[in-house]
């Protein structure tokens, strides 16, 4: 009887063993992973042109109205001006917030010479020197198209202060910052 105690217990020993490892093999996790990020591309352009290089931008680059009275090639009371900028993230694999501004504080003396901006795909109308925006990721065209113009209304009670312009050279800074969008 002894000995049937013995043989029954041992085997209730192993059985409780062969249990514990089944058990304790369902828990166990084999796992490998790839420790490479892909990181997003950041390629945008402004006018073809990739913002990791810088362009200066002048009046040479604006395309001037028509107006019978002034040579072509000259910005005089009674004429505008205007330069197209196209931001193009299509390459990008972020949404991009940008923000564009001019430093008229060349013309602070001016108020008959200002600037407005356009946005070409929204036609509004913005009348501050700072704008911004964002193209999102999510967005069927990533592309932006906005026109600054420059004017200069011809004002009688300004014509002393536009003849002080004559022969003067004005330029002006148009500052872009892009940045990743995160959102809110």
């Amino acid at each position: 009887m002894k000995r049937t105690f013995w043989l029954i217990g041992i085997f209730c020993l192993l059985l409780t063993l062969m249990v514990i490892v089944d058990t304790y093999g369902l828990f166990e996790t084999n796992a490998s992973a790839d420790s490479e990020l892909s990181i997003g591309k950041w390629k945008i352009k402004v006018n073809e042109t990739d913002v990791t290089f810088s362009e200066t931008i002048t009046l040479n680059n604006f395309v001037y109205s028509q107006n019978q009275h002034v040579d072509d090639g000259y910005f005089a009371p009674g004429r505008s001006a205007e330069f197209e900028i196209v931001i193009d993230t299509s390459e990008s694999d972020v949404s991009v917030e940008y923000d564009f501004e001019i430093d008229d504080s060349q013309i602070d003396d001016y108020p008959n010479i200002y600037f407005s901006v356009l946005d070409m795909d929204t036609n509004e109308t913005i009348t501050t020197t700072n704008f911004s925006g964002v193209i999102s990721l999510s967005a069927n065209n990533r592309t932006k198209r906005i026109k600054i113009f420059i004017n200069w209304d011809n004002q009688l009670q300004y014509d002393e202060s536009d003849t002080s312009l004559i022969g003067e050279e004005l330029s002006f800074v148009i500052s872009a910052n892009f940045r990743q969008y995160l959102g809110e």
